[in-house]
């Protein structure tokens, strides 16, 4: 494949006409054929400036406009016989086509940041599809001052976090475990009735000795502080050891 150049500018079809889009083409071409379109080009403008003094730039800007201007008027050409020709529901299906093609599809909609009230175990939260709802809410909950307005379903009950990491020459800290309480008390596909433990370990490094040492001992901590949250998990969940 040869190397790709362009395109240089955005050259207009038509100047008098609003613009639905732009159409980005590749072609290839032959030195011969480039060497047309720039004496073309070059010979609109009366051979000024010399082909020295012309920048990169604008040497392409001349072969591009030269190519672009040769497809524009082959276009207008047929556009009147191919309007001519054409049926409403065959138009009406080339419309639907290049709707589909050339129309950006619609922009996903802004999350808004929520605003919770909180009462004596309740928070009152806005859902985007049942509006504001207040719902009951845990004592081990962080809050959702942080959250985003989603679904009923999505909303989620979060503990605080239990860290560990490690020093190391190489990468410096590398986290290694971070675990929570969650809760999603109201999802749709499997809700949950009662809280869970979100674990993440993560260690995936190249150390020497004294630093896979320092990932050792993170993981010890890391079990003991799962430990301490899985006997947590338990009591809020009435179970026994």
């Amino acid at each position: 494949m040869p190397p790709v150049f362009g395109p240089t500018d955005t050259i207009p079809a038509d100047e008098n006409a609003t613009p639905l889009a732009v159409a980005a083409i590749a072609i290839t071409v032959t030195r011969e054929q480039l060497r047309t379109a720039l004496a073309a080009g070059h010979a609109e403008m009366a051979g000024q400036p010399p082909l020295d003094d012309i920048s990169v730039l604008d040497v392409r800007r001349e072969i591009e406009g030269h190519l672009a201007a040769g497809a524009v008027v082959a276009v207008d050409d047929e556009t009147p016989t191919v309007t001519e020709r054409l049926t409403p529901e065959y138009t009406a299906q080339l419309d639907a086509a290049i709707d589909r093609a050339y129309t950006r599809p619609a922009p996903a909609p802004r999350r808004l940041p929520q605003d919770p009230r909180y009462g004596q175990g309740t928070v009152t939260l806005q859902t985007s599809d049942q509006g504001e709802v207040t719902i009951a809410e845990p004592s081990w909950c962080v809050g959702h001052d942080d959250d985003h307005v989603g679904a009923f379903v999505d909303i989620q009950h979060r503990g605080p976090s239990s860290t560990a990491g490690a020093v190391t020459a190489r990468y410096g800290h590398i986290p290694v475990l971070d675990t929570h309480l969650t809760h999603f008390p109201h999802g749709d596909r499997l809700r949950e009735m009662a809280p869970l433990l979100s674990v993440r370990i993560e260690v995936d490094v190249t150390v020497v000795p004294e630093d896979a040492r320092h990932i050792t001992q993170a993981l010890r901590i890391s079990i003991a502080r799962i430990e301490r949250a899985i006997a947590d998990l338990a009591h809020l969940r009435g179970e026994q050891r």
